[in-house]
C-alpha cells in the first residue's frame, strides 16, 4: 500500500509549488516494518521558477498600425492578442524584448533621398534596382552620395533577399509613429509593474546608408558603424532563455528576417526553443506569399508556431 502525505501544514495536496517535502510512505505487509521515503520538491519548485521565457517583440510601433503611414492589415487584432499575452503571463515572462525600427526622413529607402531626370521623388513602393541607378533612372538628392547608392543597390540585390523598394516615411525619430502601440505599451508597463524589471528596447535602421529589416544586422553592413553589424549580444541574451517567443509586425519583413538570421546563427539544434506566433504577426499587403513561406520555413527548421494562446505552454 502506499500513501503519499504531505510533511508541510494543510492536508495531502501534495504537489504544490508551495509544498515544500514530500513523505512517500510504504507500508509492507505482512511484515510490521515500514519503509518511508523523504522526497524533496524543492527541486521541482526551482526549476519551475528558474524557466526563462524571453518575448521579442518587433517593431510593435504606432505606424505599422491602424492609421499609421505604413499600417499592416491585421497588425492592430495582433497587438490585442499580443497585449492579451504579456497581461496573462505576467512574471512568467522572464524578459521582454522591443526592436523598434528607427529612421531619419533621409533614409536610403524613403522617396525623399532619390530623384529622377526631372528632379521628381520615387513614389513609394517604386522599386530602385542597380541597373536603374548605374543608367541614371534614379539619382541621389545628395549627389555625394551617387558612389555609395551604385555600391549598396548592387551589394543589396547580391545578397539574394532584396532590390531597394522605396517605402512610405515611417517611425520617424521623434514622430508619434515611432512610438510603441497603445495596447501594447499599457501591457508592458503593467509586466514592468509586476515584475520591476526593465525591457530591453533594441533600436534598428538609424544608418540613412542602409537598410535594417532584421533587428540582428544590417542587409549591407556598413564597415564604419558597428550598429550595422551582426548584433551578437543581442543573440546570445536570447540564447540563454529556455524558450523565445516571437511576434510583432511584420510576419512578411522584420519579423521575417530578424527570426531568420538569429535561426541562422543558432542553428537548428537550438531552434526549438523559438515560438512564432502565427496570430502576432501580420503580413504588408502585397507581400503574403513571403509570410507564409517564411512560417513555412521556420517550421521545417524547427521552430515551434502557435497561436498567443498557446504561447505559455
Amino acid at each position: 500500500l502506499a500513501r503519499w502525505a504531505c510533511l508541510a501544514p494543510q492536508r495531502n495536496t501534495c504537489l504544490s509549488p508551495q509544498s515544500a517535502t514530500l513523505t512517500l510512505s510504504l507500508t509492507l505487509t505482512p511484515t510490521p516494518a515500514t519503509l518511508s521515503l523523504h522526497l524533496t520538491l524543492s527541486w521541482w519548485r526551482r526549476s519551475r521558477m528558474a524557466r526563462k521565457v524571453a518575448l521579442l517583440i518587433i517593431d510593435p510601433q504606432k505606424d505599422f498600425h491602424g492609421g499609421g503611414s505604413l499600417a499592416v492589415t491585421g497588425a492592430d487584432e495582433d497587438a490585442a492578442r499580443i497585449a492579451a499575452l504579456v497581461r496573462g503571463a505576467g512574471a512568467a515572462i522572464t524578459s521582454v524584448y522591443v526592436t523598434l525600427d528607427s529612421h531619419q526622413r533621409t533614409h536610403i529607402a524613403h522617396g525623399i533621398f532619390w530623384r529622377d531626370a526631372e528632379g521628381n521623388p520615387p513614389s513609394p513602393f517604386t522599386t530602385i534596382s542597380a541597373a536603374d541607378v548605374e543608367a541614371g533612372k534614379w539619382t541621389p538628392v545628395d549627389e555625394s552620395k551617387l558612389e555609395h547608392a551604385k555600391f549598396y543597390t548592387k551589394a543589396l540585390e547580391a545578397g539574394g533577399r532584396f532590390q531597394l523598394l522605396i517605402w512610405p516615411e515611417h517611425c520617424i525619430l521623434g514622430s508619434p509613429g515611432h512610438c510603441v502601440q497603445d495596447e501594447v505599451l499599457a501591457a508592458l508597463h503593467e509586466w514592468v509593474d509586476a515584475t520591476r524589471k526593465e525591457i530591453r528596447y533594441v533600436f534598428k535602421g538609424q544608418n540613412v546608408l542602409t537598410e535594417m529589416y532584421s533587428a540582428i544586422r544590417a542587409e549591407v553592413v556598413q564597415e564604419d558603424d558597428p550598429s550595422t553589424a551582426l548584433n551578437a549580444g543581442l543573440i546570445e541574451e536570447l540564447r540563454a532563455h529556455d524558450a523565445v517567443i516571437v511576434c510583432g509586425q511584420a510576419m512578411s519583413h522584420c519579423v521575417n528576417y530578424t527570426l531568420r538570421d538569429i535561426v541562422g546563427e543558432v542553428g537548428e539544434g537550438e531552434a526549438s526553443k523559438f515560438k512564432l506566433l502565427s496570430d502576432g504577426a501580420s503580413a504588408v499587403s502585397g507581400f503574403e506569399a513571403q509570410a507564409t513561406q517564411f512560417v513555412e520555413d521556420m517550421r521545417a527548421k524547427g521552430v515551434t508556431v502557435c497561436s498567443c494562446e498557446e504561447a505559455m505552454s
